[in-house]
């Protein structure tokens, strides 16, 4: 597929965030230059009065083309679908749960068109979780409220240039952890993540390797056996079904040692473990992949910022990195579903 071929140009969503922190800043910037709108068809699910204001306040010299919904955007222009009413004004850097409100619209209305076909990928600006959890948004973040809306086994899974990390549970507090994880578990998330890797990353054979869940894999049991007893059986399990995985390692090694690069994902038994060393190693410029979905969502691997919110610093290296993954992702799984419907004509 061409990007640039205009039939094919793919309709990239992009929700509001929290606006009072660096979304609109790195969202904006990002599509004031001109050759993006060569590669794709920007809609954006925002209150026009905070993106005007935004524009203004930054000096970025962008036009609107206010839209109602995607079928009406026009290629070539940053289209705006506006659905909330008297939105409160900016305010960078401060917590502001009617602002939060507008985040929850912005992901409501977006994630409805993407379920329905209407766009073909969504990149989803940072979001404050205390200014838009409330009665009508209880999940701990954009992935949770994704999968409660579309179809498939959801992941996060955190992608750079060379390292892939995903968790097997996510924002679970640490005490919870344990309890959470099972083989069955460990079983599902591998086979799904496997799948991810060959449909979404064009890996042929991937090799997956898992982190323990106890220090130093449980020292044999000497520290704990919930690795020996829950993690090592559903390795060994999943390898024998032909798929390459290995583990688990102690992770605090893991990646100092550089053992990472052996392997094409990385799979943490929870937030930190897997985030920690991927921040270090990938800070501004990883994205965040809901993968194991049957539609395709990017994140910047950063917060909302407030600190820096509306001083003109932020960087937006992540957040492009989120639009070009998702469309990389998006040729990929037209590629793979294309040949998988060749191979099965020629059977």
């Amino acid at each position: 597929m061409n990007l640039k071929d205009k039939k094919n140009k793919i309709k990239v969503g992009f929700t509001a965030g929290d606006m009072n922190g660096i979304g609109p800043e790195i969202l904006l910037s990002s599509l004031a230059n001109s050759e993006m709108l060569s590669l794709f068809t920007p809609i954006i699910y925002a209150p026009i009065k905070n993106l005007t204001y935004t524009l203004n306040h930054f000096d970025l010299n962008i036009a609107f083309n206010n839209i109602s919904t995607p079928e009406e955007s026009i290629e070539g222009a940053i289209n705006i679908i506006d659905n909330h009413r008297n939105p409160p004004s900016i305010s960078f850097g401060i917590l502001d749960k009617e602002m939060g409100v507008v985040a929850f619209e912005s992901i409501k209305n977006s994630v409805k068109d993407l379920k329905n076909g209407k766009i073909d990928v969504l990149v989803t600006p940072p979001i404050n979780k205390q200014a838009i959890h409330s009665d009508k948004f209880r999940f701990m973040g954009h992935t949770d409220y994704i999968a409660s809306e579309i179809d498939g086994n959801p992941t996060m899974m955190m992608v750079s240039k060379n390292l892939r990390v995903a968790l097997l549970t996510e924002h679970t507090a640490i005490a919870d952890v344990t309890k959470a994880i099972t083989s069955e578990l460990v079983e599902t998330k591998v086979k799904t993540l496997h799948s991810t890797l060959m449909k979404d990353f064009r890996i042929e054979q991937p090799k997956i390797a898992i982190l323990s869940l106890d220090p130093h894999a449980g020292d044999g049991g000497v520290i704990s056996s919930n690795d020996k007893k829950i993690i090592s059986p559903a390795v060994k399990k999943i390898h024998n079904s032909g798929i390459l995985i290995y583990g688990p390692f102690a992770a605090d090694s893991f990646f100092g040692s550089m053992e990472y690069k052996k392997y094409d994902l990385i799979m943490a038994c929870y937030h930190d473990q897997g985030l920690i060393p991927f921040k270090t190693l990938s800070f501004g410029t990883g994205v965040n992949y809901t993968s194991g979905l049957n539609r395709i969502r990017t994140s910047p691997d950063h917060g909302t910022a407030y600190s820096i919110a509306g001083k003109g610093v932020a960087s937006k290296d992540s957040f492009l990195s989120s639009i070009f993954l998702a469309i990389d992702i998006y040729k990929r799984r037209s590629i793979y579903k294309k040949f998988s419907k060749n191979k099965l004509q020629t059977l």
